[in-house]
C-alpha cells in the first residue's frame, strides 16, 4: 500500500536529513573490525572487535544523555527516564555485529540511528511520559549457527545447554565465548525481561531489498516478517581412493548433497506462496581432500516464507526429497533443526505511530513485507513490534557493497524520533 503525498517534504526533514550526523558515526563504527583495510567489515559477537565497539558505543549513548547499562547476556542499554519510571517502557534498536565480511548498515543504522533520534527529541526539550531505551542486541548475525541469541535471551527462548551445543565455524562454544567477555553463562536467565514491562518496540533498519529504491519512495513500513527454518543436513557415505573406487561403486556424500543444494534451489522456487527464498549457505566436505571421496558433508540450509503453511509445505517437500536421495545413492543422513520460527505481523499500535510520524513529516511511504529475519521477530512473541525501513541501493547487503545514501539514513533516523515521540507520550 502506497500512501500519496502532496507538496514538498516537511522543511524539518530536508534540514535534518542534510545534517549528516549519522554518516561520520557508522564510518567510525566501521573502523572496529577484525580485518582492518578490508572492503567489507568482521565483527562477530563476542569477539575483541565487538566487545571494542560495545565500549565505543556506551559513550555515545553516553554523550546523548542516557543512562547505559549491560544485562548477563550482554545485551547493552541507554535509557532515557520518563516522567513516570512505572510506565512500561518504549523500546528502539537493533544490533551492530556483523557477518564475516560484511557491510557497515546492517543493523549498525537502527542503533544508532535510534541514539540520533532520542537525542534529536532530547534537543527539543522533551520529556516524555514512558521512559526511551535504546538497545544493542547481542549477536543477530548467527556466528554460532542460531541467530537473533540476544533477542532470544531477553525473551528467555535461549536455553542454557544451547549455550554448550551451539559452536562458531572454529569450534568454540557459546558458553567459551560469553567467558572469554567476562560473562558467566549460569547467569543467562538474568537476562529475561518482563513484557508486560514493554510498552512497544521499534526497529530501524535498511531494507536489504529493492522495493523501497526500485518505487523511489523513502520510507517502508513494515507489515509482516517472514520466517526462517534453519537446519544442518550430514550426508553420510563412504569414502574411498579417488582413483581406485569404480564410479558406479561409490556412496559419495558430497555428490548426494549436491542433489540437496539443488532441491532447496527448486523447491523454493514452486513454493505455493510464490513468497518462499531456499538457500543453502554453507558445505563441507570431510575428509576433504582431493584425491578422496567424500565420505561425509554438511550443509546449512535456511528456508523462509511469509506464510508459516507454505513454508511447512516446502520443508516437507525437501525432508521427502533428501530421503529419496539417500535411498537412491545408498548413503545415510541426519537432519537437526538450527532455528524455527514463526512469521510475524507487525502490532497495529506501532504501525500507527509510525503512519502518523509519516504523516506530521509529509514522508512518503509505502507498507512492505521484510524478507530477512530481525531480533523484532523474536521479541514480537511477547511485546507489540514495528519496523521502520530505509532504501538499500541494489538491495545488495551482507556484503561490502552495502549502501544506503546519507540523506536515507538521517530521514530514517527523524521517521523513527517521531515514531518515539507518540509511542512514549
Amino acid at each position: 500500500m502506497r500512501a500519496e503525498r502532496r507538496g514538498a517534504e516537511n522543511p524539518q526533514v530536508a534540514s535534518l536529513t542534510s545534517a549528516g550526523v549519522l554518516w561520520p558515526q557508522i564510518e567510525e563504527l566501521a573502523e572496529f573490525t577484525a580485518e582492518p583495510g578490508a572492503a567489507g567489515v568482521t565483527r562477530e559477537v563476542f569477539t575483541a572487535p565487538y566487545m571494542a565497539a560495545c565500549q565505543w558505543l556506551a559513550g555515545l549513548m553516553e554523550q546523548a544523555g542516557l543512562a547505559v547499562r549491560s544485562d548477563s547476556f550482554g545485551n547493552l542499554f541507554g535509557r532515557l527516564e520518563g516522567e513516570d519510571p512505572a510506565a512500561a517502557v518504549v523500546m528502539s534498536g537493533s544490533h551492530i555485529d556483523t557477518v564475516p565480511d560484511g557491510g557497515r548498515f546492517d543493523g549498525t543504522l537502527g542503533v544508532l540511528g535510534a541514539i540520533e533520534a532520542v537525542r534529536q527529541l532530547r534537543a527539543g526539550d522533551w520529556r516524555p511520559r514512558r521512559s526511551v531505551e535504546v538497545v544493542a542486541f547481542a549477536g543477530e548475525e548467527p556466528r554460532f549457527g542460531k541467530g537473533c541469541i540476544g533477542s532470544r535471551a531477553m525473551t528467555g527462548t535461549l536455553a542454557r545447554d544451547a549455550l554448550e551445543t551451539l559452536r562458531d565455524r572454529s569450534g568454540t562454544t557459546l558458553a567459551e565465548a560469553m567467558r572469554a567477555c567476562g560473562l558467566d553463562p549460569d547467569e543467562l536467565a538474568a537476562a529475561q525481561i518482563d513484557p508486560k514491562r514493554v510498552h512497544a518496540f521499534v526497529e530501524l533498519h535498511i531494507e536489504q531489498g529493492v522495493v523501497l529504491e526500485t518505487r523511489g519512495l523513502p520510507i517502508g513500513l513494515v507489515t509482516h516478517i517472514a520466517a526462517q527454518h534453519a537446519m544442518r543436513v550430514v550426508m553420510r557415505g563412504e569414502p574411498g581412493h579417488a582413483g581406485a573406487t569404480p564410479m558406479g561403486l561409490r556412496r559419495d556424500a558430497l555428490a548426494a548433497a549436491a542433489e540437496v543444494v539443488l532441491a532447496v534451489e527448486r523447491l523454493a522456487q514452486q513454493a505455493p506462496s510464490g513468497t518462499a527464498v531456499g538457500t543453502v549457505g554453507a558445505i563441507g566436505a570431510r575428509p576433504g581432500a582431493i584425491n578422496v571421496v567424500a565420505g561425509e558433508a554438511e550443509l546449512l540450509v535456511d528456508i523462509r516464507d511469509r506464510e508459516l503453511g507454505a513454508r511447512t509445505e516446502t520443508l516437507e517437500a525437501l525432508l521427502g526429497e533428501i530421503e529419496a536421495i539417500a535411498a537412491r545413492r545408498e548413503v545415510g543422513y541426519e537432519i537437526e533443526t538450527i532455528s524455527s520460527d514463526e512469521p510475524l505481523t507487525a502490532s497495529p499500535l506501532v504501525l500507527g505511530a509510525a503512519r502518523e510520524a509519516c504523516d506530521r513529516l509529509a514522508v512518503e511511504y509505502t507498507e512492505m513485507i521484510s524478507g530477512a529475519v530481525h531480533d523484532s521477530i523474536i521479541l514480537g512473541r511477547q511485546v507489540p513490534i514495528g519496523m521502520i525501513f530505509v532504501p538499500s541501493r541494489a538491495g545488495v547487503s551482507h556484503s561490502p557493497l552495502e549502501y544506503s545514501e546519507p540523506e536515507d539514513l538521517e530521514r530514517g533516523a527523524l521517521v523513527l524520533a517521531e515514531t518515539l515521540r507518540g509511542l512514549a507520550a
